[in-house]
């Protein structure tokens, strides 16, 4: 791993190009799918393309950052989200290239991610994974406002969608940033044991940890409904009539509160104790979601989304830290990306229903059944280990 005054500033350019890129193309490429006529439905599977490939490829790439350490898989994946980048471009105009560009997005956001969240874990003080994981997820969600304002690039004539075509040029241009920064990342940090450790812990073992499921369930839901919302607020606004301009301030709006709340997360946990917290985010996040369903005006959005993303906010890194926590050691990039694998199959799932309640109540019931969903996040939160202090 890279030394101590260099790591947090490279995280910070990784990470923020990382989730910039994502948040500027994914609906970017939603909106794509809609001006070549596609549905709602479509827009599902393109969203589930997503998820899928790096549900396919998240052990390994655990596996891979335990054995080798981190700068392989970042690497891998500033090469996935360059190659995205250039196949969006290239494929613009083609349902089945958009598709291409959505699941190469995917891969590389997997790979970027476990390589940075293994990163931090690894730096992180005894007792400090919820104080480590805050500031990562507060740098993410850096990203996740400045990539939504590639949406305010004026629409080509005749189209309300914003232009895919520069978009996805700022986007390759930031992906060769992400993998020269890739690079700077060293490969010390490996998992301490013998190199025959990782076989005694296989998936299903690691899974069957106490708590670990319930942890991945609440990240899994969580990360869903942030996915579904990027998604389907575009679907919302043009299905109201409402301005692309609305829709990046939403999504701006959300990251806004969601850095506000990871912050501030070390007080919020030292105040309500990290059960009672997560718990209580849960229920919030579901509850704005539903909030969306009525055809409000876009100021009454914005609010609501800015109430779902600091509720949001907090379960990410609580989640982060949780199943960390939970992890034998040598083996928390398995476990992580474990993690993130249930989050993709929460992605590859929730889109698949996203789609049957497209096709009965458009974005609302889309938005409505994933806010339903986190009432489930909610009862599987109240296995956290408590900390108040």
């Amino acid at each position: 791993m890279t030394g101590g005054r260099a790591f947090w500033p490279l995280l910070a350019v990784h990470a923020i190009l990382v989730q910039a890129v994502s948040y500027g193309l994914r609906p970017s490429l939603s909106y794509a799918v809609l001006d070549l006529g596609y549905g709602p439905a479509w827009v599902a599977v393109v969203a589930a393309m997503f998820a899928v490939p790096p549900l396919v490829l998240a052990v390994m790439t655990g596996r891979l950052v335990d054995r080798l350490g981190e700068r392989p898989g970042l690497v891998i994946g500033g090469v996935a989200l360059t190659a995205s980048a250039v196949v969006a471009s290239l494929g613009s105009r083609s349902l089945a290239m958009l598709v291409i560009a959505t699941a190469l997005l995917g891969v590389g956001i997997v790979f970027s991610m476990v390589g940075e969240q293994s990163a931090v874990a690894g730096r992180a003080r005894p007792g400090g994974l919820d104080a480590a994981f805050g500031g990562y997820t507060f740098i993410t969600s850096l990203g996740q406002g400045v990539g939504p304002l590639l949406l305010l690039v004026p629409p080509a004539p005749g189209s309300q969608a914003p232009p895919l075509v520069p978009i996805a040029a700022v986007c390759g241009a930031a992906s060769v940033v992400i993998l020269a920064v890739s690079f700077g990342f060293g490969s010390r940090h490996r998992a301490s044991q013998a190199p025959d450790a990782r076989h005694r812990w296989p998936a299903r073992r690691l899974l069957a940890i106490p708590g670990m499921y319930r942890a991945m369930l609440v990240g899994a839901l969580i990360l869903a409904s942030i996915d579904v919302t990027l998604a389907y607020l575009p679907v919302l606004a043009h299905e109201r009539g409402i301005a692309p301009g609305w829709v990046t301030a939403m999504l701006a709006a959300r990251a806004a509160a969601q850095m506000l709340s990871r912050v501030n997360l070390a007080g919020l946990v030292r105040l309500l104790g990290r059960r009672r917290l997560t718990v209580a985010a849960c229920g919030v996040s579901g509850l704005a979601l539903l909030g969306l369903t009525p055809p409000f005006p876009a100021a009454v959005l914005i609010v609501l989304t800015s109430v779902y993303g600091f509720a949001a906010g907090v379960c990410q890194p609580i989640t982060m830290g949780w199943v960390a926590a939970l992890a034998p050691p040598g083996t928390r990039g398995t476990v992580l990306s474990l993690r993130i694998a249930g989050n993709r199959l929460g992605q590859s799932l929730i889109p698949v229903l996203s789609g049957a309640a497209a096709t009965v109540g458009g974005a609302s019931g889309v938005l409505a059944l994933t806010g339903a969903t986190l009432g489930i996040a909610a009862w599987s939160a109240t296995a956290i280990a408590d900390n108040k202090d």
